[in-house]
Parts: C-alpha cells; structure tokens; sequence
C-alpha cells in the first residue's frame, strides 16, 4: 500500500485563497468558492490516482495487450493479401540476416512474452 500524502498544507493554503476570492461570504455560491472547491477535488483526485501504482500498472497493460490486439488484427488482414506476404516475408529475412536486428527482435519478443505475434518459424 502506498503511504499516505499529507494534503493538510496545500488544503490550509486553498482555504485561505477561497478567503480571498470569495463574494458570498464562504457560502460557497460564487465562483471563487466554487473554482477552489474544484481545485480541491481534482488535487485530491490526482493525488489518490497517484498513490495508486497498481491501477497505473494495470492501465498500461491493458493499453500494452489493446496495441498488441490491433496489431495482430492488422497483421492478419494484411497477410491476407499474397503481395504483401511476400513483401513480409522478404523484409523479415532481411531482418533476420541482420545479427543486430536479429538480437532486438529476439529481445522485444521475450519481453512481450514469447511467441505472441511471431509465426514461430524463425531458427532459435
């Protein structure tokens, strides 16, 4: 769990802007009190969010398995058409003969757990 964030200072602070903003005699009806009440909840927002390192992670997961979906969707239809798996087919070799690229493509593939996407034909 995440420590908690002592907002005390930053709410002491907005409380005295709404002082000085504020027409309605802290009844919170005019928009001094209403713009720093706004202020009050995004800040609390962004610092729950924040302090919340799993739902980031998880976010960037679901964005990282939505991108490789597209992509495979993409692949699919695209290998549909003869032309473009030869073409494919031609630049993949290329890569391969390369030893460098070869080597980051091996890499980016373990890092995206293995197999996913690949035909599996390339020599190990």
């Amino acid at each position: 769990m995440a420590e908690a964030v002592d907002l005390s200072g930053v709410h002491r602070e907005l409380d005295a802007l709404k002082r000085v903003l504020c027409h309605c005699q802290l009844q919170g009806e005019c928009l001094g009190c209403k713009g720093v009440e706004m202020v009050r909840q995004q800040l609390e927002a962004v610092v729950s969010a924040a302090s919340q390192p799993v739902l980031l992670q998880v976010a960037q997961e679901t964005a990282a398995r939505e991108m490789l979906a597209q992509f495979s969707q993409m692949q699919a239809r695209l290998m549909d058409d003869p032309q473009m798996r030869e073409a494919a087919e031609a630049v993949r070799q290329r890569l391969l003969d390369d030893p460098e690229a070869r080597r980051l493509i091996e890499d980016l593939m373990r890092r995206l757990g293995g197999e996913q996407g690949g035909s599996g034909s390339e020599p190990e």
